[in-house]
């Protein structure tokens, strides 16, 4: 359901306009990256020659005012084109069947382990000196929402660390493109640590579309805007 209050009131969720870009999809193509925020989906949007009509809840084609020989997509349409939510039994076989692939991996990740003993020894031998960086750390699945929201706010708290670095890090620069590639840098970082985490468990959201807008919306006011207002002021200082 649209937004009821707040200065978005009357337009649809972020989850609802995904929904109608997903049943498009079925015909023509609009891609949505990995960790895109609001405003990236709606410029992706016009981009593709559409607008969101959020009083009639439908993706409307349109081109330089005029409308286009392009399917119009509303909630009843993407109801009847995109699949139907899995039923608990299909969500247990699912579940089932990434528990039996994750132990598999997991397997034989030991098994190659094992056989590398004496090479990794040497490997964190290095890593201590400092000559070789920590791997990338995996995204965990999690079980239920609540078990994710509390991850997820503790990635939050720690991402926050990073923030202050940047802050303390952009007083060096004086010169405006600095401090944005920084900025960026740091967003696109901010985004693999925590939003990935929504990303990676997507199915969790399937039947509570609003608790992944929640936690979109918890991670843009915590760590996006921040970042910005951060930099911003730091470019308002060096005019």
């Amino acid at each position: 359901m649209p937004y009821k209050t707040g200065k978005m009131k009357g337009e649809l969720t972020t989850p609802e306009i995904r929904k109608l870009i997903k049943a498009h999809n079925v015909l023509v193509s609009i891609k949505i990256p990995k960790g895109a925020k609001r405003e990236d989906i709606m410029g992706l949007v016009k981009k593709a020659g559409y607008m969101v009509d959020h009083e009639k809840q439908t993706l409307r084609p349109v081109s330089k005012g005029k409308v286009k020989k392009l399917p119009v997509v509303d909630m009843k349409s993407a109801d009847k084109v995109l699949p139907k939510p899995k039923t608990s039994e299909e969500k247990k076989i699912a579940k089932k069947k990434r528990d039996e692939t994750k132990q598999k991996k997991e397997t034989e990740a030991f098994k190659k382990r094992q056989a590398q003993v004496e090479a990794l020894k040497k490997v964190q031998a290095r890593r201590k000196k400092g000559e070789i960086k920590k791997p990338a750390t995996v995204v965990p699945e999690f079980e239920t929402i609540k078990q994710l929201e509390k991850y997820f706010d503790k990635q939050i708290e720690s991402f926050k660390k990073e923030i202050t670095k940047f802050r303390n890090k952009i007083k060096a620069f004086d010169d405006k493109k600095q401090v944005q590639q920084e900025r960026k840098k740091l967003k696109k970082l901010g985004d693999k640590r925590v939003l990935d985490i929504l990303e990676a468990n997507e199915e969790l959201f399937e039947d509570d579309e609003e608790a992944y807008e929640r936690l979109e919306t918890k991670y843009e006011s915590a760590i996006d805007r921040l970042i910005t207002t951060i930099a911003t002021n730091r470019i308002e200082e060096l005019k």
